[in-house]
């Protein structure tokens, strides 16, 4: 889920009166189901949102929301993941995992906050968010948040109530800092990406969900209203039914844009992929659809166009990984892999994670 939705949550159960707990990882060691960073709310009906990773830990976490969100009062939990993996438990993974634990409650002060989150959840900035998790000295700023600018300088509250704020670097861009009598955990929020549907086709339904699950604000695009509206795609962040290669050469992209072209054929798909090339934008990922034939073949009519191949190399094409896809929905989870791949900077090593892990023959089928 986006930090956005997140946000947006909390926002509407406030709105309803409800109180709702936030569990955030911010400190991890050894082997643990999720990262810092990631979220789970926990409603005052019972509900949850998002996860932590399941089994015991979590577990133990959502007691400890509860109790917050009956007193109103912040907690820590450590869960435990190291006992001895002899014993037959769910969530073993063998390390620990630190859990901050802070309880909204409905009210102005609170849903102008909600606010603010939501906001810089979706700016088109980085935003270094500070919230502070330890404050012996000065327990009022317990749970307090500090907002920046990717440069360090102030957004709210200006100016900051703590000096020396260290900003997390863009490869970890999470981190737990002591800062005087102080400890802050620090995100650096980048934009939330977005992927651009080319074609409102099959492909492109499943696509759209799998793609909104992972994070991405998905917009989608095609010429027929039959396909591009709104029952089709009522969760989507833009659905634009008009000529294709006139919303492609207009729409606004970035360097967080992930654009796929699944369109109803293969010449329209290769008009499309050249008004993205004449554009020249520095977007995150151009792939298109088609086998590995028809993609020669519309290579090689771009070069004999004046197309340059080292361009075209930066193109996917085929789309997606190679995963033995045949179906509408299980080609979307290939392109939606290779989404992932590229958003997390992972290069080409899509092997197994059997294979990555290097677990130990003797071992396999026994974890």
């Amino acid at each position: 889920m986006s930090h956005k939705e997140l946000y947006q949550v909390i926002e509407d159960e406030l709105r309803k009166g409800r109180a709702v707990a936030q569990a955030t990882v911010i400190q991890t060691k050894g082997s643990t189901p999720r990262k810092a960073g990631s979220v789970m709310l926990v409603k005052s009906d019972g509900g949850l949102y998002g996860t932590i990773g399941g089994g015991c830990g979590e577990a133990g976490v959502i007691q400890k929301a509860r109790l917050s969100l009956h007193d109103g009062k912040i907690r820590e939990e450590l869960a435990d993941l190291t006992e001895d993996i002899a014993v037959e438990s769910e969530g073993v993974c063998g390390g620990t995992f630190r859990v901050f634990i802070q309880p909204w409650q409905p009210g102005s002060d609170q849903l102008e906050l909600v606010g603010r989150l939501k906001e810089y959840a979706g700016a088109s900035h980085d935003v270094l968010v500070h919230h502070v998790v330890k404050a012996e000295s000065h327990p009022d700023r317990l749970g307090s948040w500090i907002f920046q600018r990717a440069d360090g300088s102030s957004l709210w509250p200006e100016p900051s109530p703590i000096d020396e704020l260290s900003p997390p670097s863009k490869k970890k861009p999470v981190q737990l800092n002591s800062v005087g009598a102080y400890e802050v955990f620090t995100e650096r929020w980048t934009p939330q990406p977005t992927l651009v549907i080319v074609g409102a086709g099959h492909i492109a339904e499943p696509l759209e969900e799998v793609g909104r699950i992972l994070g991405f604000r998905t917009v989608v695009i095609d010429d027929r209203r039959l396909f591009a509206n709104r029952e089709r795609f009522p969760r989507a962040e833009q659905v634009i039914c008009g000529p294709i290669l006139d919303v492609v050469r207009e729409i606004s992209l970035d360097q967080h844009s992930y654009v796929v072209l699944v369109t109803r054929g293969h010449a329209l798909d290769m008009d499309a992929l050249k008004v993205m090339v004449e554009r020249n934008d520095e977007v995150a990922y151009v792939g298109m659809i088609g086998s590995a034939r028809r993609v020669k073949a519309v290579f090689q009519l771009m070069e004999a166009d004046g197309y340059s191949r080292e361009v075209l190399q930066h193109v996917r094409a085929p789309v997606g990984l190679s995963l033995g896809a045949e179906t509408p929905a299980e080609i979307a989870v290939s392109i939606a892999a290779e989404l992932v791949s590229v958003l997390h900077a992972n290069g080409d090593d899509t092997r197994p994670m059997s294979k990555v892990s290097a677990v130990h023959p003797s071992l396999r089928g026994k974890i």
